[in-house]
């Protein structure tokens, strides 16, 4: 099963759902060189941090200047610098010593893998490492992050509420947080109250 992480709260807990299900298989096998990417707010910095903490490893959020790395290692880096030579140099060093690393990275990084914005050397090396991809939310998760995000904001509404607002948007882990944020702005708009056609009239207004 994959998962959906909360990245707006001191909350870290997953739900595991089939979206997401390679994900987590690949990190508890520890597989030695791999990329796991996803859209915005499909929580790959909530998995790394998770993952880094049960399995004790290294978490890193930039490229360091020195390449002082002896065990397995988390990169969390949301855009990748293809063009940076210090990239190339980080990659080689984890290859080079046979050291186990983990990326997690944004989709559109691994759709530039193919065209020259890397660096040649860089492409090459990074295509050395296995691609896992957190995949969309299906509707029913799409649904579980709504209430996900709205319980973190103490707020509670109907079912036909949620789905109404559904039915208007992407099914888009960043669709999710937005459609949370939104019923919390009608319902501060409106006095705490909320139905179907006011929710119809301001998708109908965007």
């Amino acid at each position: 099963m994959q998962t959906f992480l909360d990245l707006d709260s001191s909350n870290k807990e997953i739900i595991y759902s089939l979206e997401n299900d390679e994900v987590i298989q690949s990190l508890e096998r520890r597989i030695k060189y791999l990329i796991i990417y996803g859209s915005n707010k499909s929580g790959k910095t909530t998995i790394a941090r998770k993952f880094s903490k049960n399995f004790n490893i290294g978490l890193i959020n930039n490229l360091p200047s020195y390449l002082n790395f002896h065990r397995e290692t988390y990169l969390d880096l949301n855009n990748l610098p293809g063009k940076d030579e210090n990239l190339f140099h980080f990659l080689q060093h984890f290859i080079s010593n046979n050291i186990p690393l983990t990326i997690f990275t944004s989709e559109n990084s691994i759709d530039y893998l193919n065209n020259d914005f890397y660096l040649p050397d860089v492409s090459s090396r990074l295509k050395q490492f296995n691609l896992c991809n957190i995949q969309n939310p299906s509707k029913d998760l799409l649904f579980r992050l709504i209430n996900k995000y709205l319980s973190l904001k103490s707020i509670s509404v109907s079912e036909q509420i949620v789905i109404e607002v559904m039915n208007h948007i992407e099914r888009t882990y960043l669709s999710a947080f937005e459609a949370a944020q939104t019923i919390n702005y009608l319902l501060y708009e409106n006095n705490h109250n909320i139905n179907l056609s006011l929710i119809r009239k301001h998708y109908e207004q965007i």
